[in-house]
């Protein structure tokens, strides 16, 4: 008898609505000093804002568009469209203030002297994604009867060294930048430069005035950004001509209101750990699709743990790339809260499956193989800095695997098995894994050869990576458990590698081995391997084997290896029992990245 079998791990957390209203200290951020090096801004530290469509660091001069890249191959990095809301007041200021509220996805940025007070909200809209908004209030502070003018130094540019520009219309209402990118990323995906258009309020070269009767007045300038020129049109004509200002800017407060109504993570006694959490799950969120918007359904090109808000130059963040990072690290806490948008991540690699095919039969295997890194077109554009990523660390296609067995435990979504390619998904990924394994029949096991596990100091390659042994079993796995709701036939061979696959141990020390021939005394490591293996891959073993693992590989690993290995010892030592152990990876796993006075 066939049984459809699932591990599920579920956690119940209470929540409460965050109040936009009643906005606290642990949902907003401010400072009077803009962070500097010298006398320049420090980008690295500046907030950003974004809706999964478009995203920009606050005054910086670059706008970023989901799925617009440029360059080929390996240079393929995210493409630069010229910042329309990098502007700034002219203005002796007697207090200011600047303010990321991560409850609203709003920066604000407020002015006083003893004539006005300015006050400037920008957003990138939840009602609709194409439009970033500059919402403008102005109130007067000096008695009527004189006019008030406020001068903006205006940043406008027209190029990018990404895209070809061209101005194709310049009126008191809107300009219009048609652009098409320079270099395409592969040539049998993309066959062309990526379209963009680009609408946006020309601001007033006088400056911003009130009257010499007004006490305040409200001005908003809209910037609407798309691939398609009627959709970046007709969500620019919404805004500009048939909606208020204020009703703008509630109906995206109202829609953010909603999304933290869905769920959060609230923590008692400890205010400063609590907004560290709030921060990184609006970073996290900016760079996703709403759940509630107006906007025409749109495919979603990958979360990137760079944001959607860098990523335009090579090298630099990822240059926008989704890798294992993705679906290892981010999707897990998305999933809990937010199943939808969890989908949404699943939904990018499907909808590049050609390119999986491809990949696969590039290197002479079946199924679907899919990029270490990956951008527009699903080939892999890993730099070639690193060509040992490109061609070993396959362990990314076993990544994403796991994640649709950790959405269908979670969801039971046999809709999305049956018709939105999820069953294939999984089918595919396991049939890859049945390609790539060899059988050794002196040790009448399989194998899988030549592969760099996640801890990327074992280079240039290994065999047997235990971490990637176990997540192809898991996802053979998988495509055998579900085969009762897909129908799919499960070759033979497909369950004997799964009862034959080698896993490198250590007998004398019960002990898994990060790969074959593994030193357990004199091997150092970058980061968490085998330690995944308890969290989040849950495989099964017993608790003294859990403990040997842990005790062991935790004094190997450099002390300067990622953020996510201390999380997955802390993770480890709560297992075990022990709790001040597990306080101290837990607090370093966040505390030496946290970048005030924004996070």
């Amino acid at each position: 008898m066939l049984f459809c079998l699932f591990i599920i791990s579920s956690i119940f957390i209470p929540i409460q609505t965050i109040s936009i209203e009643d906005s606290n200290s642990t949902t907003t951020f401010s400072t009077d000093k803009l962070p500097r090096v010298g006398p320049l801004l420090d980008f690295r530290i500046l907030p950003y804002i974004g809706n999964g469509h478009i995203a920009t660091v606050v005054y910086s001069d670059f706008i970023y568009m989901s799925g617009l890249y440029n360059g080929e191959n390996g240079t393929s990095h995210r493409a630069r469209i010229p910042s329309t809301v990098n502007w700034e007041f002219i203005i002796i200021s007697k207090s200011s203030l600047y303010t990321l509220n991560v409850s609203s996805g709003i920066f604000i940025e407020t002015h006083e002297n003893h004539e006005v007070r300015i006050e400037r909200r920008i957003f990138a809209s939840q009602e609709y994604t194409e439009l970033l908004v500059t919402h403008v209030v102005l109130i007067r502070k000096a008695p009527k009867g004189r006019k008030i003018v406020v001068p903006v130094k205006v940043h406008e540019q027209t190029t990018s060294i990404d895209i070809n520009f061209t101005v194709a219309a310049r009126n008191p209402q809107y300009v219009l930048l048609v652009g098409k990118t320079r270099e395409i990323e592969n040539n049998q995906f993309q066959p062309e430069g990526l379209p963009v258009f680009v609408y946006y309020t020309p601001l007033p070269h006088k400056g911003l005035e009130l009257d010499h009767d007004e006490t305040n007045r409200t001005y908003l300038f809209v910037t609407s950004i798309d691939s398609n020129q009627s959709i970046a049109k007709q969500s620019f004509d919404y805004v500009t001509i048939e909606q208020q200002p204020d009703v703008i800017l509630s109906s995206h407060i109202s829609r953010w209101n909603n999304v933290w109504s869905n769920g959060h993570i609230e923590i008692q006694g400890d205010d400063e750990l609590q907004r560290q959490i709030n921060s990184a799950f609006y970073y996290i969120l900016s760079s996703l699709p709403p759940l509630l918007t107006k906007s025409e359904p749109k495919q979603f090109y990958g979360l990137s743990p760079g944001t959607l808000s860098w990523g335009g130059r090579e090298g630099e963040d990822y240059a926008g790339h989704s890798f294992w990072d993705t679906e290892t690290w981010m999707f897990p806490s998305v999933l809990l809260f937010y199943p939808t948008l969890a989908k949404e991540i699943l939904s990018y690699r499907i909808a590049l499956r050609d390119s999986a095919v491809y990949n696969a039969r590039l290197f002479g295997y079946e199924g679907w193989r899919f990029p270490w890194e990956s951008a527009r077109t699903g080939v892999d554009v890993t730099p070639d800095c690193c060509p040992t990523g490109r061609l070993y660390e396959i362990h990314i296609t076993g990544d994403i695997s796991f994640a649709a067995r950790q959405y269908i435990s979670a969801t039971y979504n046999q809709d999305w098995l049956l018709n939105e390619f999820g069953g294939e998904l999984i089918y595919e990924t396991a049939r890859f894994w049945s390609s790539r394994v060899i059988y050794n029949n002196e040790t009448k096991q399989y194998g899988i050869l030549t592969v760099l596990p996640p801890d990327e100091d074992a280079q240039p390659f290994k065999n047997n990576s235990v971490y990637t042994n176990v997540i192809a079993s898991l996802s053979i796995q998988l495509a055998h458990n579900i085969s009762c709701i897909t129908n799919k036939t499960i070759p033979p061979q497909w369950l004997d590698i799964v009862s034959n696959l080698y896993f490198p141990f250590d007998n004398s020390t019960k002990t898994y081995l990060e790969y074959e021939g593994f030193d357990l005394k004199h091997t150092i490591i970058k980061q968490a391997d085998v330690a995944l293996l308890g969290f989040p891959l849950m495989w099964s073993m017993n608790d003294e084997v859990r403990q040997n693992d842990l005790l062991a590989y935790e004094p190997l690993t450099r002390t300067d290896g990622p953020a996510m290995t201390w999380s997955m010892y802390s993770i480890g030592f709560t297992e075990l029992g022990d709790f001040d152990k597990a306080g101290q990876f837990f607090r370093r796993s966040y505390e030496s990245y946290v970048r005030p006075p924004f996070n």
